[in-house]
């Protein structure tokens, strides 16, 4: 696979995604022999801080000045925490952060810019966008995603359906075959999950032309293409593409492995792209990653986004060290390769072509998936106004409302533009 051209998108793509070139960084002038202690702050499975464990002593190992206090934690409470921290003036040197969520810190003047720090000639034009704000560089990803229907094909060859043709199919279309699905399957197998979130919306946005967020920070949904978005969920359910909203309510809650999907009782999700690892695995099935639909074919709606991103605290004693080290977390021939997708497609193309040849046929999926986009081209996102974890659960409750004929898609429209109006002014 061309590996440069996974990173050189268009000007269509929104490829939000930052990251950093050289692996060793500059001093702070503080000295070589120095001794000082680095804290590091992230959320993570267990697979994951044992990935960070290692690669943290592989730093230790190339600067013996500098010892690494890790703070791993799980995610529900993270931003809690973060946020006192911060309000404290206490915050860790270096910080694991969501791309949607780094905006909201930068104002708060908690950030520190990295941009004299880091080598960004490394990699290729656009590739640093999403951590770049007024000009500055703040967050480097951990890896790239996106998102696409994770199809299972076992569920379509026992239900006698062909797997539709992505380059050319519509959201109607995706109704009419995941019911089909439903219908021809034994009961409890669906044709499609519900949708669920935010990201859901934001494909249908796009591809009317719209965005979450407009260039000036007011919400880019109109409320025509928000009932539009309510009235696919109600018609999923009322026509058995997908569970009764019960069933979805609880299917949603579920941890990916006892999901329907991960049990093998779906046909096709729209998901993360790194969810098909642990659905294949989960499943014992193999399976595929799908285009989105869209009103038409030459509207995919989606964008390329950097899966988690780390960032320096402004107040850091040492942020020059604190770059260092996550430049070499992320990008270094010894530690970046360890991550392989775990936190995403390396955005590093050198890391990426380093682990390319261990790949699994899930993993290697990802990466065609993303390099497919990255050649089709799109228009690029408006910055976030609001964290995934402030519009995600309004627009959850909605469709949850929508779907159990608490409201109708009207009405849930009419209340989305409402709340999220409340929501940005009050941010």
């Amino acid at each position: 696979m061309n590996t440069r051209r996974l990173l050189a998108l268009t000007a269509g793509v929104a490829l939000a995604v930052s990251l950093a070139g050289c692996a060793g960084g500059t001093g702070s002038g503080s000295g070589d022999d120095e001794q000082i202690t680095l804290r590091f702050a992230w959320w993570g499975s267990d697979e994951l801080n044992a990935i960070k464990a290692e690669q943290i002593a592989l730093f230790e190992k190339a600067h013996p000045n500098i010892t690494v206090a890790g703070e791993p934690s799980e995610y529900n409470g993270y931003y809690d925490k973060l946020a006192t921290q911060v309000a404290g003036g206490g915050a860790p040197d270096a910080i694991q952060i969501t791309y949607d969520a780094l905006p909201l810190y930068v104002s708060k003047n908690a950030i520190a810019d990295i941009s004299a720090d880091i080598d960004q000639d490394t990699f290729a034009a656009g590739a640093l966008d999403a951590g770049i704000i007024d000009g500055k560089l703040y967050a480097l990803p951990t890896g790239v995603g996106a998102r696409g229907i994770i199809v299972n094909p076992a569920v379509f060859e026992a239900a006698g359906i062909p797997i539709p043709d992505d380059s050319s199919w519509t959201w109607d279309e995706y109704i009419d075959i995941a019911a089909q699905v439903s219908a021809a399957s034994p009961s409890g197998t669906y044709g499609s999950a519900q949708i669920t979130n935010d990201q859901s919306l934001m494909a249908f946005a796009r591809q009317k032309g719209e965005d979450l967020y407009t260039a000036d920070g007011e919400f880019g949904v109109s409320e025509k293409t928000a009932q539009s978005f309510f009235e696919f969920a109600k018609e999923l359910q009322s026509t058995g593409a997908s569970p009764d909203a019960s069933t979805a309510a609880e299917d949603a809650g579920a941890s990916l492995e006892q999901s329907l999907m991960g049990q093998g009782k779906i046909g096709m999700t729209f998901a993360p792209l790194n969810f098909i690892s642990i659905y294949a695995n989960a499943s014992g099935q193999d399976l595929q990653i799908l285009n989105v639909p869209g009103d038409s074919a030459g509207k995919i709606g989606l964008v390329i986004q950097p899966t988690v991103q780390y960032a320096v605290y402004a107040k850091s004693k040492h942020p020059k060290e604190a770059a260092m080290l996550i430049d070499f977390l992320l990008n270094s021939d010894e530690a970046g390769p360890l991550n392989k997708l775990t936190l995403g497609i390396p955005a590093d193309p050198a890391v990426l072509e380093a682990i390319t040849p261990e790949l699994t046929e899930p993993e290697k999926a990802q990466v065609a998936f993303i390099d497919r986009l990255s050649a089709a081209g799109g228009v690029p996102q408006n910055p976030l106004k609001l964290p995934t974890s402030q519009l995600g659960p309004i627009i959850t409750k909605l469709l949850d409302d929508v779907t159990f004929d608490k409201t109708t898609p009207a009405d849930a429209a009419k209340e989305l533009l409402s709340q999220v109006k409340t929501a940005l002014d009050a941010s």
